[in-house]
Order: C-alpha cells, then sequence, then structure tokens
C-alpha cells in the first residue's frame, strides 16, 4: 500500500497536467518585453495561449502577474517548437503565485503582482527551442491564430 504522501503526490502529478501542444488555444507560449529578441531557445515561466487570446499587452502583464510596466512598450511572444518533456518542466501553480509561491502580502516584491487564479504556469528549466510568434503593440489585442 502506499504511503499516504505517495498517494497525495500521484493526486498532485496527475492534476497539474494541463491540456499542452504546438497548436491552436493550448499552444505553449512565453511572453518578453518587445526589445527583447530571441533566436534559439527559452526556459523560465510560460503558458498556453489561450491565457492571451483578446488581450492588450498591458491586460497580458497583470493577467500573468508580470513585472509592472514590463510589457508597457508591447510584448514579443514565442512558441515553442518542441513540447518540453517531464524533466524539463515543474508545473508552478497558477499566475496567482508569483515565482510558483502562495502570495503573502508582508514577504512579496511589489513589482511582481499576483496575476490571475485561472491560468496555470510551467517554471522550464532548460533552455527550450523557440520560434517568434508575434509582436503586440501597446493596445494592440492578442489574435485567435489559427494552427
Amino acid at each position: 500500500m502506499a504511503r499516504d504522501e505517495d498517494w497525495r503526490k500521484d493526486v498532485r502529478e496527475a492534476m497539474r497536467h494541463e491540456q499542452r501542444s504546438l497548436r491552436g488555444p493550448t499552444r505553449v507560449v512565453k511572453v518578453m518585453p518587445a526589445h527583447v529578441f530571441c533566436v534559439e531557445g527559452l526556459k523560465g515561466f510560460v503558458g498556453t495561449e489561450q491565457a492571451l487570446l483578446g488581450k492588450t499587452p498591458s491586460q497580458i502583464e497583470a493577467a500573468l502577474g508580470l513585472k509592472l510596466r514590463s510589457l508597457a512598450r508591447g510584448c514579443r511572444v514565442y512558441r515553442f517548437t518542441r513540447l518540453p518533456m517531464p524533466s524539463e518542466v515543474e508545473y508552478e501553480l497558477t499566475a496567482k503565485y508569483p515565482d510558483g509561491w502562495a502570495f503573502n502580502p508582508a514577504m512579496h516584491d511589489d513589482r511582481y503582482p499576483p496575476g490571475d487564479a485561472t491560468i496555470h504556469q510551467w517554471r522550464l528549466l532548460v533552455d527550450v527551442p523557440v520560434e517568434h510568434l508575434l509582436d503586440l503593440a501597446p493596445g494592440q489585442r492578442y489574435p485567435y491564430l489559427h494552427g
């Protein structure tokens, strides 16, 4: 019989696997400030495209809990050319939890407010290959992209 903590770990693992893909609204993407150019790979916090649909860069910033004013000049969105392997990614709850930690007003960095509790996030531990997907100017809404 599995120990209680093993059982709980298995349940957490099963619940954390959100649908992620390379296409459509569950496409894995990384949002960066407009001036950041990348040609090979990215790591760090990522999410799915569905969290961005219809939002402006400032709305994306708030929803993802990004550094304040980091997307004031717009944003650049990258898509991944392959899905991360299980050993390359950690589930980090939702964007409500800055840096994957429960929000504590007394101990958080004011520059990183909590984001939307419904947007799941993952942390890539290694660089995963990316391609530029699109740029959004300030005030421009994220479109639905086919494919």
